[in-house]
C-alpha cells in the first residue's frame, strides 16, 4: 500500500492525528455530506486507502473524530472546574478550560455542535451520544450555578442552558474567524463582553 512520502517515515499515532485533524476540520467546515476520505486524505497529505485501512469508513472516522473532541473537551472542563466555587467563577473557569481545549484543536467543539448529518443515521447517533457528554457537564453546571442564583424554575434553567451553548459557539465561531486571537484573549474578550451585558442587565433593574 503506497504511503505519501512526507510521512512514510512517520509514527503511526502521528500518522493518525493527521488524519483526525484534517478529518475534524473538514467535517466542521464542510458539514458531513461534502466531506470525503478522498479529501481528508488530501488534507492530510496521505494516501485515501491508508485512510480507510486506519478508521474504515467516513461513519467510522467521523465517529472517532467525535469521540476524540468530546474527550477533550470533556477532560479539560472536568479537570478545571476542581475545587472552584459554585459561582460566576465556575462558569469562567469552563469558558477557560474550553478556550485551553480549543487552542491546538479549534475545530472540536464545531464538530460537535455545529455539523448537520442525515436523520436516522449512525453518523447522527454518533454525534447526539458524544454531544451529550459536552452537554451534560453544562447542564449539571447551570444547574449549579441556578441554585446559587435563586434561579428555581426549571425552564427558566433550560433557557439558561441553551443561552450558555449557544453563547459558547458563538464565542467559538468568532474565534475562527480571528484566529490571532489567543486561549488567554479569548477568556479575557469573554469577560468584558458578560460583564457589559451584566451591567445593562443591573441597569435596567
Amino acid at each position: 500500500m503506497a504511503i505519501a512520502v512526507g510521512t512514510k517515515k512517520m509514527p503511526r499515532a502521528e500518522r493518525e492525528r493527521l488524519i483526525l485533524d484534517a478529518a475534524t476540520r473538514l467535517f466542521a467546515e464542510d458539514g458531513f455530506g461534502a466531506t470525503s476520505l478522498a479529501g481528508i486524505a488530501a488534507a492530510a497529505g496521505i494516501t485515501k486507502p491508508l485512510v480507510h485501512s486506519y478508521f474504515g469508513p467516513k461513519e467510522a472516522l467521523f465517529e472517532a473524530c467525535l469521540a476524540r473532541a468530546g474527550e477533550n473537551i470533556e477532560q479539560h472542563v472536568r479537570t478545571r472546574i476542581v475545587d472552584v466555587p459554585q459561582d460566576i467563577s465556575m462558569a469562567y473557569a469552563v469558558l477557560d478550560a474550553v478556550f485551553t481545549a480549543l487552542e491546538p484543536r479549534p475545530h472540536d467543539w464545531a464538530l460537535l455542535h455545529e455539523v448537520v448529518v442525515p436523520a436516522d443515521s449512525a453518523a447522527a447517533d454518533s454525534l447526539h451520544r458524544h454531544r451529550r457528554r459536552v452537554v451534560g457537564l453544562a447542564i449539571d453546571g447551570i444547574r449549579d450555578l441556578a441554585r446559587t442564583m435563586n434561579l428555581t424554575d426549571p425552564a427558566d434553567i433550560d433557557a439558561a442552558t441553551q443561552v450558555w451553548l449557544s453563547a459558547l459557539s458563538a464565542l467559538v465561531r468568532w474565534w475562527l474567524a480571528h484566529p490571532d486571537n489567543t486561549a488567554q484573549d479569548m477568556l479575557q474578550r469573554s469577560e468584558r463582553v458578560f460583564v457589559g451585558f451584566g451591567r445593562l442587565g443591573r441597569e435596567r433593574r
